[in-house]
């Protein structure tokens, strides 16, 4: 195997679909592709759409300004437009896997634990993005110990040293917070005309939240403030059908007429309400597993538009957010301290202006571009050390592509990667959205 100028991303299949996670994976790719010649991103498909690559309801959907190579694998009859919350498809990792070994030259990245594991399992190199924390003597955790796991690139500094303390070699870690593509938000749109164009009224006082409508995310902190403050107007963006009629019973029975649920938009049409806003919330609940490890998408996204943004003050959302500096932080769960930061941003407009202008010039290092510029340094320079050290100059890399890694891939049993996941938090794959 020659010093690989090429990746290949391997996708967990569900692209497209609401979660969050498969907006990273498409803007990451997006960027991937603007440094990297030869790159392509996997996903599931069927027959039809296999030879069809990206399509202009794909490139919508994730807002996407340029195409790059999208090759969907034919596991189903029939595609949908946008996956379902609960996807899961053994027989696209497996296939992925396999299509990989037709790359012989080209880097693997994923996020998808059941296919570094595949992967692993015939020795063929790979790098890792992990979102989770991992726990000890788990079937991942033995993920971690593999030489053939050349790199891990995570989101905070929490996970990384949870890696480490299993046996991860620092040298084959990365932390990457998360990140925008600024392009998105351009042009810059004014807050009365964003309004007009989207019949809001133009003297309202606007809080918005873009995101699920889970309880971990704090959106019972938002039905809170919404009591305490009927003054202002509440726009909750985001979330699957049957989350959104959940909260909307529970509006109905509280009689609250000032939040308004809009549902999951694409990418494109989330834009105009954020500079519609007037302030930008990220009430995160301490009480949920990966809080004080998330990188939250939106959080880049608010920072983008410079809008004042009042966040939860947790560990990793504080490596990014400075109290009265680049937003104003709230205790989480705590709708009263909401409800103090938002007071004072309306009372303040000085304040409310400096941490907008500031949070908007520091989110310019936290684009895509910058984010996968890093991690294909790493990537280059892990893949070097690992053939240096691990297959001398004078012998040729394996060839992965055989009888042997096709059996062993299509027979092996993924359920235990993902039952271990169900187990450490089961609502990892139906409630809680990993970005």
């Amino acid at each position: 195997m020659a010093f690989s100028k090429s990746l290949i991303y391997l996708s967990p299949g569900n692209l497209p679909s609401q979660w969050a996670h498969t907006v990273q994976i498409a803007k990451m790719a997006q960027a991937f592709s603007r440094k990297i010649k030869d790159f392509e991103l996997v996903t599931s498909g069927d027959l039809l759409s296999m030879g069809q690559g990206m399509d202009a309801e794909f490139q919508d959907w994730y807002g996407l300004k340029e195409c790059y190579k999208l090759v969907r694998l034919p596991v189903h009859l029939q595609s949908q437009l946008l996956l379902p919350q609960n996807y899961r498809n053994v027989l696209y990792y497996k296939l992925a896997v396999i299509y990989s070994l037709f790359k012989e030259d080209s880097l693997v990245y994923t996020r998808t634990s059941e296919i570094v594991e595949l992967l692993l399992k015939i020795g063929k190199p790979v790098i890792w993005e992990c979102h989770e924390p991992i726990e000890k003597d788990s079937l991942r955790a033995k993920l971690l110990k593999d030489r053939n796991l050349i790199g891990v690139v995570t989101i905070s500094s929490q996970l990384a040293e949870n890696y480490i303390q299993l046996g991860l070699d620092t040298d084959k870690l990365l932390m990457a917070h998360s990140g925008v593509d600024l392009n998105s938000f351009l042009p810059v749109l004014d807050k009365n005309l964003a309004r007009q164009n989207l019949s809001l009224a133009t003297e309202a006082k606007i809080i918005l939240y873009s995101g699920h409508l889970y309880d971990s995310k704090g959106i019972p902190t938002i039905l809170n403030l919404a009591r305490l403050m009927p003054d202002c107007q509440f726009l909750l963006l985001g979330g699957w059908s049957t989350d959104v009629n959940r909260v909307k019973k529970n509006l109905q029975k509280e009689g609250l007429l000032n939040v308004s649920l809009i549902g999951h938009l694409p990418q494109s049409e989330l834009v105009p309400y954020l500079y519609a806003a007037d302030i930008l919330i990220l009430p995160t609940s301490q009480s949920w597993n990966l809080a004080e490890v998330t990188s939250p998408l939106k959080l880049f996204e608010y920072m983008a538009v410079g809008k004042p943004i009042v966040a939860s003050a947790l560990p990793n959302i504080m490596t990014v957010l400075r109290d009265r500096e680049n937003a104003v932080l709230a205790d989480p769960d705590n709708p009263i301290s909401f409800q103090k930061a938002i007071v004072d941003l309306f009372e303040n407009s000085h304040l409310a202006t400096t941490i907008a202008e500031r949070a908007f010039q520091d989110v310019q290092n936290f684009t895509w571009d910058i984010r996968a510029n890093r991690i294909w340094q790493f990537a280059l320079a892990r893949f070097q050390e690992f053939k240096n050290t691990t297959y001398p100059s004078h012998h040729q890399m394996t060839r992965f592509l055989n009888l042997k890694n096709l059996y062993s891939i299509l027979t092996s049993d993924l359920d235990p990667f993902f039952q271990e996941v169900i187990s450490q938090d089961k609502n990892s794959y139906n409630s809680v959205d990993r970005p």
